[in-house]
């Protein structure tokens, strides 16, 4: 069974955190940022020990809150409910994926998506485009594009975002002449530098928001 954090507090909760060993945790400092003044900047630091166990662990001297008592260290065992400063997290089991197995995920795709089709619509990029989470449950990932078009969004076998806040299909990446664009598939819900588009030409820089997730757009020489 896998497990994650579930936010129960202030204008993050309902997000989720998937766990990653050396994963920190913070007010400023992670996956989600938080306004709790009682958080540490940096806060606690998630392991997995020998015991194939997860463990969150604060930064001395500071403490987490299970209940009424304050430790150094806690067990992360399914429907615990833990603070850091004013803020709760549970853990929580993981979703299951929309598909058994990645096989059925792949039948599919292929039926939604025939193969002449896809031989005709293919192409490779000029210059590949490298997609960096920035902020989010997946801090410091990373997808490099050589070939489009691509599609992003929550549970897509294409580009996943791994965050269920996220609508299924984000975006679009596709290329005209040698100009790499970025389509806009969720409305309001996606912004490029703040601002809300339909298509936009992609410059390196360029920043995607989508609810609680940054992603940093460059093309690579």
């Amino acid at each position: 069974m896998k497990i994650e954090l579930e936010v129960l507090d202030g204008p993050q909760k309902g997000k989720r955190i998937p766990l990653k060993n050396g994963l920190q945790i913070g007010r400023l400092v992670g996956p989600l940022s938080f306004e709790d003044e009682q958080m540490a900047d940096l806060h606690g630091v998630l392991s997995f020990d020998q015991k194939k166990l997860w463990n969150i662990e604060c930064l001395a001297p500071l403490k987490l809150r299970l209940g009424f008592e304050e430790v150094g260290r806690a067990q992360l065992l399914l429907g615990l409910i833990f603070h850091l400063g004013q803020t709760g997290f549970k853990v929580v089991e993981r979703p299951p994926l929309a598909y058994d197995s990645w096989d059925d995920g792949i039948k599919d795709w292929l039926q939604k998506n025939p193969g002449n089709l896809m031989a005709n619509d293919m192409f490779f990029f000029l210059n590949p485009v490298r997609l960096t989470f920035i902020q989010g449950a997946q801090y410091e990932d990373f997808y490099t594009l050589s070939y489009g078009p691509r599609e992003m969004g929550f549970n897509n076998l294409d580009l996943n975002i791994k965050d269920p806040s996220v609508p299924q299909r984000v975006a679009k990446f596709f290329q005209i002449g040698d100009q790499v664009y970025i389509e806009n598939l969720c409305g309001d819900k996606a912004r490029i530098n703040g601002a809300v588009f339909d298509q936009h030409p992609i410059v390196s820089g360029d920043r995607l928001t989508i609810t609680s997730n940054v992603i940093e757009l460059s093309l690579l020489k």
